[in-house]
C-alpha cells in the first residue's frame, strides 16, 4: 500500500500566506466569511492538518512535557515553566489563533465546503474530534456547541467535559458512517497529507481515536475499558498505519520541535526522563530518545513525522484495558510486548529489542505483569507526546516529584484573552484544579 506520507509543505505555507495578505489588501469588501465558496476541501484541507500538527507538536507537546518530566526547562521562560509559573498569556497563542481561529475555525469551513462529499466530511470529522479533545484534555470545560460564530456570538458558554465527550464519540461514529459511503464528488489524494486520500487508514484511525477517547473515561466508568477493547479492533494494525504528517527540509516548511531546538535553548532533554531509562539499561533508545535537544537530533529532524496518533500507542491501550478488565493474561501480556516492539521498531532498532525485554524489570512474566510495568514502557515510548500527561494524571505513573512545591499541575491555566473577554469563562480555576476524567 502506497501511502503519500510528505507534500510540499513550503507552497501550504504559501498558500497560507496568501490568504493572509489577500485579507489585508481586500479587506471583508463583498465577502462572506461564514460562507468561503471560492475556497475548496483541497486547499482547506492540508491547511487544517498542517496547524494540528504543528501545535501537537509545538507548545501541547512543550507545556505538557515539562508537567511529565519528558523535558526540562533550563533557562528564560521555560525556567519560569519548569516551576509551574505557567501563566495564562502563555496559552492565548494555543488557544486563540490556534487550536479555536485556526484549527477548528479550518475544519468549519471544510465541512461547509464538503457540501456533502461523505469521505471530505469523514475527515473533517476525525480532526474535529481530535482536536477538541485535545483541547478539552489540557483545558477542562471549554466552548464547543457555541463556538464559532464569530460576532454572532462573542461570548460562547463552556461545555462541560463529560458533554464534549459525548460529542467526539458522536463525531467518531458519523465519520466511520461517512467512510464507508460511496464517494460522491471530490477524491481527496494528495492534499491529504496525513493519508494521501486512503480512506481504509482514516477508518481505523477514527476507530482508534475510539478507543484513545474511551480510555480517558475508563476511571468515570470501568466499562470503557471494555468499550476501547472493542475500538482498537478495527484501528491501527501495525506501526505502518500511523497517523501522522511529515513535515519538509526547507526553512519555512520544517517540524515544530526540530524548529524550537534550532532556535531556543531553554528546554533539555528531562533527567528523570534519562534516569529512568538508565535504569531500565535502556541504552539504544535512551541514544535516540534521551539524546540532548540539539541540533542535529536522532528524532527531531528537519522533515519529521510528527505524530498524531500511533500503532504503539494502541497497543499500549490495549494492554491496559485488558488487564483492567482480565487481570495479566497471556492477551494482556502480549499486547505490553507488543508496544515495546513497536517503539523500537518505529525508531529503527528492531534488532535490540529482544535483549532489552529478556530483562526481567522490563518483563517480569505474564503472572507478575503490573499497570506499572505497562504505563512506565508507555511513559518511555511516547517521548513528549501529549497523550503521556493524559496516562499521569490517570494513573499517577510513573511516581513524578514535583519540581517546585508539593504539587505537578493537572491542566493548562486558561488564556487571559478568554479571562479578560469571555464572561463565561470559570474562574478560580488553577492548575492544580482536575478536569472532570481525572479522578485518580
Amino acid at each position: 500500500m502506497i501511502r503519500i506520507k510528505s507534500f510540499h509543505l513550503i507552497i501550504l505555507m504559501l498558500i497560507l500566506v496568501g490568504f493572509s495578505s489577500c485579507e489585508q489588501y481586500f479587506g471583508d469588501t463583498n465577502v462572506d466569511p461564514d460562507s468561503p465558496s471560492s475556497v475548496t476541501p483541497p486547499v482547506i484541507l492540508p491547511a487544517a492538518q498542517l496547524r494540528l500538527a504543528y501545535v501537537v507538536g509545538g507548545d501541547a507537546s512543550r507545556f505538557s512535557s515539562i508537567f511529565t518530566q519528558h523535558v526540562d526547562g533550563v533557562t528564560r521562560q521555560f525556567s519560569v515553566i519548569q516551576n509551574y509559573g505557567l501563566q495564562p498569556t502563555d496559552v492565548d497563542a494555543l488557544w486563540s489563533q490556534n487550536l479555536y481561529s485556526g484549527i477548528l475555525q479550518e475544519i468549519n469551513q471544510l465541512k461547509i465546503s464538503a457540501n456533502g462529499n461523505p469521505h471530505y466530511t469523514g475527515i473533517a470529522q476525525v480532526l474535529e474530534a481530535y482536536t477538541i479533545m485535545l483541547t478539552t484534555d489540557l483545558f477542562g470545560d471549554v466552548p464547543y456547541s457555541q463556538a464559532l460564530q464569530g460576532r454572532e456570538n462573542l461570548q460562547p458558554m463552556f461545555d462541560s467535559q463529560e458533554s464534549i465527550y459525548t460529542s467526539i464519540q458522536n463525531l467518531l461514529d458519523e465519520s466511520i458512517t461517512n467512510f464507508a459511503a460511496t464517494n460522491n464528488g471530490l477524491v481527496p489524494g494528495p492534499d491529504d497529507v496525513i493519508y494521501g486520500g486512503d480512506i481504509s487508514l482514516w477508518t481505523k484511525f477514527a476507530y482508534s481515536l475510539k478507543a484513545r477517547a474511551h480510555l480517558h473515561l475508563g476511571l468515570v466508568d470501568q466499562s470503557n475499558y471494555t468499550k476501547a477493547l472493542t475500538a482498537l479492533t478495527n484501528g491501527f494494525s501495525s506501526w505502518e498505519d500511523d497517523a501522522d504528517l511529515k513535515f519538509g527540509t526547507a526553512a519555512t516548511a520544517n517540524a515544530p520541535w526540530f524548529q524550537y531546538n534550532n532556535e531556543r535553548n531553554d528546554i533539555a532533554v528531562g533527567a528523570n526522563y534519562v534516569s529512568l531509562m538508565n535504569s531500565l539499561n535502556d541504552t539504544v533508545r535512551g541514544k535516540i530518545l534521551g539524546a540532548p535537544l540539539t541540533v542535529p537530533h536522532p528524532i527531531f529532524v528537519p522533515d519529521q513525522a510528527q505524530p498524531l496518533m500511533t500503532y504503539t500507542e494502541l497497543k499500549f491501550i490495549e494492554a491496559e484495558c485488558r488487564m483492567k478488565t482480565e487481570g495479566a493474561t497471556a492477551a494482556t501480556h502480549q499486547a505490553y510486548l507488543d508496544g515495546i516492539s513497536s517503539s523500537f521498531a518505529e525508531l529503527g532498532v528492531s534488532g535490540d529489542y529482544p535483549a532489552y525485554v529478556a530483562q526481567g524489570a522490563v518483563d517480569p512474566g505474564q503472572a507478575t505483569l503490573s499497570m506499572n510495568e505497562i504505563m512506565t514502557q508507555k511513559y518511555i515510548a511516547l517521548y513528549t507526546d501529549v497523550e503521556v500527561f493524559n496516562d499521569w494524571r490517570r494513573t499517577g505513573i510513573p511516581s513524578l516529584t514535583p519540581n517546585s512545591g508539593s504539587q505537578i499541575p493537572v491542566r493548562l491555566p486558561y488564556p487571559n484573552d478568554e479571562v479578560n473577554y469571555n464572561s463565561n469563562c470559570p474562574v478560580g480555576v488553577t492548575l492544580f484544579d482536575k478536569v472532570w476524567w481525572d479522578m485518580n
